[in-house]
């Protein structure tokens, strides 16, 4: 393996594994990934079997790492870190887990010491999670569309695909070509987050993304407490819209849209409403 991955114990035999990749940073609206990715860590009780260097990938100044202190001493330093999980899971495939901070520079190297871990583990498929700020109103379902690389064009057939997009991506799309030549299918799910709260936590969209992956694993998941953070998080959102009778209005104009499949170039304007919104969430 390359030096840019350290081994923190020996990689488990896995079945047919998938690899899940949520990553901190561009492109995860309302850290839907991030919460949908750590949700998964957690409730399978996934074991830590390889870090990044960090040195390699993080820039400090960007993502700088946090101390604690306590009676005038230092206790400890603690950094930031892309690390990689594995467990063992119901159905046919276990899974592995990429969670962490996005690389700030090297990605080519970031993409070719992942293709190496996936062939050292044997992943079989890859599975990107993030969200984008969209014309979608709280009170509909969270909607999941795909993009995937051309070996990754069958999976998942039952969802929509992002159908045009030309501009700048994240570590995690540049992984799905490097993933693409490599010979192993990867593709990306997309919650969209409605846009005037996608600047909060948003566990009803990480909820969406948790569900779609258990379905495509075929394994049962508790996901208790995610739809009790979502229920709580809409009853802060109703409340944060009563207080603005314009709110309402767009709300109802997003639910037509959302509705009849609208473009988001129909997409109503409330910026000033959006951060009264989002400043009101932040307060609860």
């Amino acid at each position: 393996m390359s030096g840019l991955l350290h081994w923190v114990s020996s990689p488990p035999a896995l079945r047919q594994p998938v690899l899940l990749i949520a990553m901190e940073g561009f492109v995860d609206a309302g850290a839907v990934a991030a919460t949908a990715g750590a949700f998964l860590r957690h409730r399978w009780q996934s074991e830590t079997v390889a870090r990044y260097d960090r040195d390699a990938f993080i820039d400090y100044r960007a993502r700088r790492p946090t101390a604690v202190v306590d009676s005038g001493r230092l206790r400890r330093v603690e950094w930031p870190d892309l690390e990689v999980f594995t467990a063992e899971v119901e159905g046919p495939n276990d899974v592995a887990i990429l969670l962490g901070p996005e690389p700030d520079m090297r990605w080519m190297a970031f993409s070719e010491t992942t293709v190496e871990l996936c062939r050292h583990l044997g992943v079989t498929s890859a599975i990107g999670l993030g969200a984008y700020p969209a014309a979608a109103p709280h009170t509909r379902p969270v909607r999941i569309l795909k993009a995937g690389n051309e070996r990754g064009a069958q999976l998942f057939p039952n969802l929509g695909e992002i159908t045009g997009y030309t501009g700048p991506v994240g570590a995690g799309t540049a992984l799905q070509d490097a993933l693409d030549q490599a010979g192993i299918p990867a593709v990306g799910l997309w919650a969209e987050v409605p846009h005037y709260i996608a600047g909060s936590p948003n566990p009803a969209g990480a909820l969406a993304l948790v569900n779609t992956v258990a379905g495509a694993l075929g394994v049962e998941m508790d996901t208790t407490e995610l739809e009790a953070a979502a229920k709580h998080h809409f009853g802060q959102v109703d409340e944060a819209v009563a207080e603005h009778p314009d709110a309402g209005d767009m709300i109802t104009a997003l639910e037509v849209l959302y509705d009849e499949g609208g473009s988001e170039q129909e997409l109503p304007t409330g910026d000033d409403i959006a951060a009264e919104i989002e400043r009101f969430l932040r307060q609860q």
